[in-house]
């Protein structure tokens, strides 16, 4: 019946911790330069975090150890950070998981980027154009 609230769920931001370190999540290439696909429990949209520690807007951040290259000096894993595009706050991200052709930008392009409110879309945009 009736009632204030409650019932269906926690609201907005469903399931959360769903991504934490230590779920194994495997981190591949999207067909799109510089967008990321996280695969765990649940998959996800990521880009490589340009200020690794430092989340934007409180999304939430992946870290993956990369097995070192051959050619590395170290033989020490490097930690690399990404953080989680939610295509719910950024119609860049939905149109990137609706299929979009393209997205005219990749690493080292130059975005004017026009209207950055909260800083959603901005930043990812930021870190996939390095």
């Amino acid at each position: 019946g009736g009632g204030r609230g409650g019932g269906r769920g926690g609201g907005r931001g469903g399931g959360r911790g769903g991504m934490k370190g230590g779920s194994n999540v495997v981190v591949e290439p999207h067909r799109h330069e510089g967008i990321f696909v996280a695969r765990g429990k649940e998959d996800a949209l990521v880009t490589l975090n340009s200020t690794p520690g430092v989340a934007v807007y409180g999304e939430k951040r992946i870290s993956v150890e990369l097995p070192p290259t051959a050619d590395a000096s170290t033989t020490t894993p490097q930690k690399v950070e990404y953080r989680v595009w939610n295509p719910f706050r950024s119609k860049l991200a939905a149109a990137v998981l609706g299929g979009i052709d393209h997205t005219w930008m990749g690493p080292g392009s130059k975005v004017l980027y026009i209207g950055a409110a909260a800083g959603t879309s901005v930043s990812h945009v930021s870190d996939i154009v390095g």
